[in-house]
Order: structure tokens, then C-alpha cells, then sequence
């Protein structure tokens, strides 16, 4: 690819690699603040992992279901969800556009994240991973919502990654937040009814609309509210 391609490519990708440029932006910066520490516990911590009685504490912290999703915990971890952000997110964003794509990879980690801090409070999460899961159910849930044929076969290619990631993340339950990546999916899957591409909107039920707006509100809500009151 030379420099034009590139520029090009840039240019229909945007939402992509801006989200990739930022997240390689907070890795560095992990670095430059915490040096070699920087994947240490607390410097994960002060970096704005995802800390759920750091939370309850201080409700102000809410911002840490947010800002989980550009932190990461290692070289590794960081390089394999920019790696899958890149190749995949591009044609997910041919799909639904990049104010959509947007919307669905950040909706859909704070949702992922908001269902880690209900059911695992006392983990340490961060990571892209609830956001990407998102993304891939999003395709999912576009094809059942649509019906589509072309929509539905890609669908089915995304679900069996879905499936099969979740099946191999609970061998390693210790380091791999599950619950988050079930979360930013089950989010992803929902929010495809709610920002659809122009194209496909009509094809969506105005029931399956509706359904996913408030399934997905309410149980944002729950997963929030009930952390502080257990």
C-alpha cells in the first residue's frame, strides 16, 4: 500500500483509526507516566481501569466505565485488540457508517463494563475487548433484526467468533474478563437495532426498535444501580 492508498484508506476509515490512534495515544502515555510499572495494579488503576468499590465509594468515578476501554494491560493485550480493531472494524464501519460504528463501540464497552462492575466489582478490567465483542454482535444482531441474507451470513460468521471466544475465555478465567465481553456483546447486539445503518433501518421492525431502546437503557440502569445496593 503506498502513501496515497493509505491516505485514502484513512480517509473512508475514519472512525477506525481515529479509535485506533487514541487508544495507541493512552498506551504511550501509560508508559511515559508509570515507565515500567506501567501495567501494575494500581498504575492500571490510576491509568482509569475499571475498579468497581472504587466506584461505590466515589459515584464520581462512574467515568471509570468509560475510560476502560482505550487502557490496556499489557503489549500483548493491546496489540491484539488494535490488530483486530483495524482489520474487522473496517468492514464493520462500511456497514454502519462512522458516527454509528462510533457510537456502538463506545456504547457498547461502557455497557460491558457496567455488567463487569455488577457481577465482578473487586476486578481490575480494562481493555478494548468489550467494545470489539460489540462490534461483531452488532453485525449479528443486524442480520436477525434485517433478515437480510448477505447481513445474516456475515451474521453467523461473527456469532461463531462470539461463541467461540467466549467458550475458549473460560480456560482463563483469571486473567480474561468474560462477563465483560458477554456484556459489550449482548450491548452490541441490541444497539445494531437502535443505530442501524440508513439502509436497513426500514427492514428493522419498529417493535424490535423499541424493544432494544429500552432492553438496553433499563438494563444499563440495573447493572449501575444494583452495584450500589448489594
Amino acid at each position: 500500500m503506498n502513501l496515497n492508498d493509505f491516505k485514502r484508506d484513512v480517509t473512508r476509515y475514519k472512525a477506525t483509526y481515529i479509535l485506533a490512534l487514541f487508544t495507541t495515544i493512552v498506551w504511550l502515555w501509560q508508559f511515559i507516566s508509570f515507565g515500567s510499572a506501567a501495567t501494575s495494579g494500581i498504575n492500571l488503576f490510576n491509568a482509569g481501569a475499571l475498579f468497581g468499590p472504587a466506584i461505590v465509594q466515589d459515584p464520581t468515578q462512574l467515568w471509570r466505565l468509560v475510560t476502560p476501554i482505550f487502557v490496556h494491560i499489557g503489549w500483548m493485550h493491546f496489540l491484539m485488540n488494535m490488530l483486530t480493531l483495524v482489520f474487522i472494524g473496517r468492514q464493520i464501519e462500511t456497514i454502519f457508517g462512522s458516527l454509528r460504528f462510533t457510537a456502538i463501540y463506545i456504547l457498547a464497552g461502557v455497557f460491558g463494563n457496567a455488567m463487569t462492575f455488577l457481577l465482578t466489582p473487586n476486578t481490575l478490567s480494562a481493555g478494548a475487548s468489550t467494545s470489539l465483542f460489540g462490534l461483531f454482535a452488532a453485525v449479528a444482531g443486524l442480520g436477525f433484526f434485517t433478515g437480510h441474507p448477505f447481513l445474516r451470513q456475515i451474521g453467523k460468521t461473527f456469532a461463531v467468533l462470539i461463541v467461540a471466544n467466549l467458550l475458549f475465555n473460560t480456560f482463563d478465567l483469571s486473567t480474561i474478563n468474560i462477563w465483560g465481553h458477554i456484556g459489550g456483546a449482548l450491548g452490541g447486539a441490541l444497539l445494531s437495532a437502535i443505530f442501524p445503518p440508513k439502509a436497513f433501518r426500514p427492514s428493522i421492525p419498529e417493535h424490535y426498535r423499541w424493544f432494544s431502546v429500552i432492553a438496553f437503557v433499563f438494563l444499563l440502569i440495573a447493572f449501575v444501580g444494583l452495584s450500589f445496593v448489594r
